[in-house]
């Protein structure tokens, strides 16, 4: 991940360097987090293809989490399927950000949805990295290369961590689905260069638990949307007055 990108002469070439670069620690920490869904989802009574089903459709651990424990407390899918939309809301301001900058006019709208179902965390983190250095032409197929092996990865390490549930203790489970957010954080700490970053992590940092301390069960959502907007507008006095 933290070696320079050559520009890549073709968009398969690009395509490739984005495989290349997915290898490696982004794909087995991700992995690693989806050994414990896996083994999470067989102690919660679902099948290896129903697990493997939404990791497939919805990739993203914690809509995954909510689905498993909705299941497990008896839900109904009308429950379900709302509270899944509810934790995945974080990747719209995500797309929005990294579609304009992917995107090229040659490519087809359903190419570029079928890159939105892509978006995820450790993808958008090295898109928003790397792709700016890219002629245009090549990003999207950059950002394609690094999804679909961490996605590829994410549907094996799901079999797997069902296939090892047994053998792995409860609180071990639940560390190796930890392991995922902590990486992003460390991906976006390694960037600190940038004064926004530092204000938005700094907002998150201090807004989320004190809101927790309120409302639990709102804590993350309105962690997010309360720190990154105060530390988006002092950004902008910081600048202003700067």
């Amino acid at each position: 991940m933290d070696r320079v990108l050559k520009p890549a002469r073709l968009p398969t070439a690009a395509f490739q360097a984005g495989a290349r670069d997915a290898f490696g620690v982004p794909s087995a920490v991700l992995g690693a987090g989806y050994i414990g869904f896996g083994a999470l989802a067989l102690d919660s009574g679902f099948s290896i293809w129903l697990a493997l089903l939404s990791t497939a459709t919805i990739w993203a651990l914690p809509g995954q989490l909510a689905l498993v424990e909705l299941h497990t407390l008896g839900a109904s899918v009308l429950a379900i399927i709302p509270a899944v939309m509810l934790t995945s809301a974080r990747f719209l301001p995500m797309t929005m950000v990294l579609m304009p900058i992917i995107r090229d006019r040659r490519h087809t709208n359903f190419r570029l949805y079928a890159a939105v179902h892509l978006v995820a965390m450790m993808g958008w983190a090295a898109a928003m990295k790397r792709c700016p250095e890219l002629p245009l032409p090549q990003r999207l197929p950059y950002f394609l290369g690094f999804a679909l092996v961490n996605w590829c990865a994410c549907l094996a390490c799901t079999a797997l961590g069902f296939a090892l549930s047994g053998s792995l203790p409860y609180l071990v489970k639940l560390g190796l689905v930890f392991l995922n957010p902590v990486y992003f954080i460390l991906i976006l700490s390694a960037d600190l260069r940038q004064r926004l970053m530092i204000l938005a992590l700094a907002g998150g940092a201090l807004a989320g638990p004190l809101i927790h301390l309120v409302t639990p069960q709102w804590s993350v959502l309105l962690g997010g949307f309360v720190g990154g907007t105060v530390a988006y507008c002092a950004y902008r006095l910081i600048r202003h007055h700067g």
